[in-house]
């Protein structure tokens, strides 16, 4: 028993679908996908701590590119998880330009010292560096680090 299901497009065109989708081609098509989804990934991501603890004022922390082509990085400290309201602070260095494989060591110094308690996520935005060479369409994927900051006490 073969269905013909059918899509109305226009008042009398009809799109009959004789060969039902195969498990395999889905399987292939998945497979793919993931393929690359992770090599974009891959290519794309830097490397940040998952938990800042502050202590105090001060909190330090390491950020990395592991990737093959140079990255500009930019930090913000927000005061919760919909990133809309930044807090003042010093962040030394806020924004720097990692070569390829290179570390750099952010520190990171409140005004006041936070209550406890406190929720705040550190935005870590990777940029690949433009090539202004010579004028072009590009599409840039940037890639946000979102780190989760915990507060502990001070000296």
């Amino acid at each position: 028993m073969k269905v013909h299901p059918y899509f109305r497009v226009l008042p009398r065109v009809r799109l009959y679908i004789a060969r039902p989708l195969r498990a395999g081609c889905f399987a292939r098509t998945s497979l793919l996908l993931a393929f690359v989804l992770l090599g974009v990934v891959h290519l794309l991501h830097g490397q940040v701590d998952a938990v800042l603890r502050i202590s105090g004022r001060d909190a330090e922390m390491r950020v990395a590119n592991p990737t093959q082509k140079p990255l500009k990085v930019s930090i913000t400290l927000f005061a919760d998880s919909t990133l809309t309201d930044s807090i003042p602070c010093r962040i030394s260095p806020q924004s720097v330009t990692l070569a390829a494989g290179a570390s750099q060591v952010v520190r990171l110094r409140l005004r006041t010292p936070p209550k406890p308690g406190s929720a705040f996520r550190l935005a870590t935005l990777f940029m690949p560096v433009e090539d202004k060479s010579r004028p072009a369409m590009r599409i840039t994927l940037a890639t946000r680090l979102i780190t989760r900051v915990v507060t502990e006490a001070g000296p």
